[in-house]
């Protein structure tokens, strides 16, 4: 009597393998970008990065259409993918968009901020605070993003954190998000501590006011950093 062959269905195997390498591919494009080693308005050569990958068009091909629709590219026909690359106008409509989204957030995290939650908030506060008493830039920047991911973490709304997320790749993209201007960085303390001190006392709408109010600040200094790149240029 033969052995018993295998009952797995074979069909099943191939699409599951095929969503890796779609995943992978994607993760390796999608951080290309975010790192700057594709900058804003640059061309993506889909041949070139097929080459690089060792893959098939498909799944770059699929990668480009999800980062389109993540905001991250522009297809133009007859012309190519682009990387993202926005001007004033669209950098003001993506902090409006920031700013809301972040405000949600403080009032989400502010509505149950949990013992853990806590103590990681207080100390990306105290990284923030003795990183700009240093006038270590670098260091602040990743203590202020540490402490936007950790309220947003806090609010513990899933759709809320993809919309960020997606907010803040566009953000990182331009080479905004880890944007202080040296000038900014004592006010900018300043404001991060009545967030968390608004956030660890439950005042929601002291919080929301206040995150509304420090995304409009981020978005000054983006327009000069924007500013003095241009005329550096």
């Amino acid at each position: 009597m033969s052995p018993a062959r295998s009952t797995a269905p074979r069909a099943a195997i191939a699409p599951l393998l095929h969503e890796s390498l779609g995943e992978r591919v994607y993760r390796t494009v999608r951080d290309l970008i975010l790192s700057q080693v594709f900058p804003p308005g640059s061309k993506l050569n889909v041949e070139q990065i097929c080459r690089d990958l060792g893959v098939s068009r498909t799944p770059v091909w699929d990668t480009m259409r999800r980062l389109e629709s993540e905001g991250l590219v522009n297809t133009v026909p007859r012309h190519g993918v682009f990387v993202l690359n926005y001007g004033a106008d669209q950098i003001r409509d993506l902090f409006a968009v920031r700013g809301a989204l972040e405000a949600l957030a403080v009032r989400q995290a502010a509505g149950h901020l949990d013992p853990d939650a806590h103590a990681g908030l207080e100390a990306s506060m105290k990284e923030m605070e003795q990183a700009a008493a240093a006038g270590a830039i670098e260091q602040y920047s990743r203590a202020a993003i540490d402490f936007h991911d950790r309220v947003l973490g806090a609010a513990r709304n899933q759709v809320l954190s993809r919309l960020l997320d997606n907010v803040y790749a566009q953000i990182l993209v331009l080479r905004l998000r880890s944007l202080y201007l040296p000038e900014r960085v004592e006010s900018s303390v300043a404001e991060h501590r009545e967030l968390f001190e608004a956030v660890v006392a439950g005042d929601a709408d002291r919080g929301e006011r206040l995150a509304r109010a420090h995304a409009d600040h981020v978005l000054q200094d983006a327009l000069e950093f924007t500013r003095r790149a241009e005329q550096d240029r």
